[in-house]
């Protein structure tokens, strides 16, 4: 259990500095696309960084997905060899998307876009927008994702377990 949780708090941290040393870089279709509607279109003629500042944003979100695949996979495989079956698997599995998931939620949608408003000083012809006193903008996607998430880790439950 202590692994699984410090698997998830390294891939928080990881997640949490890509975001916000990748957004000032990116496309604006790519960090616009998560963030209040009225927002994306008040930024939709945003200027696009630099080529070069996009291939340093993708190559972060690159590093982040291998991370998060490194970290499946390490916790699947020392699941296996500490003789978890399907069910303790699952478990293990469900716990680091949910704690992702809450860090998600609390740090980056409520904290980081609403509160501290980052992404208004990315995009400043959004300052006006009443997307950002919109505590629920992502409430839809986030519950689809919950819903979904003990379904997503039966399956790699099952994937581990033809290793087995």
């Amino acid at each position: 259990m202590l692994k699984t949780i410090v698997v998830a708090l390294i891939l928080c941290l990881i997640e949490i500095t890509v975001i916000v040393v990748a957004s000032p870089l990116a496309k604006p279709a790519l960090v616009l696309g998560f963030l209040p509607e009225d927002v994306r279109l008040a930024a939709k003629d945003h200027k696009e960084p630099a080529k070069w500042k996009q291939i340093i944003a993708h190559a972060l979100l690159a590093f982040f997905l291998i991370a998060m695949f490194a970290g499946l996979i390490y916790l699947g495989i020392d699941g296996l060899k500490n003789g978890y079956g399907f069910w303790k698997l699952t478990l293990r599995f469900i716990i680091l998307l949910y704690i992702m998931k809450a860090f998600d939620i609390i740090v980056q949608d409520q904290w980081l876009v609403m509160t501290v408003g980052y992404f208004k000083k990315i995009f400043p012809e959004t300052s006006d927008c009443d997307g950002w006193k919109d505590r629920g903008f992502n409430n839809k996607n986030q519950i689809v994702r919950i819903v979904a998430y003990p379904f997503l880790c039966m399956i790699t439950a099952g994937i581990f377990m033809l290793f087995r």
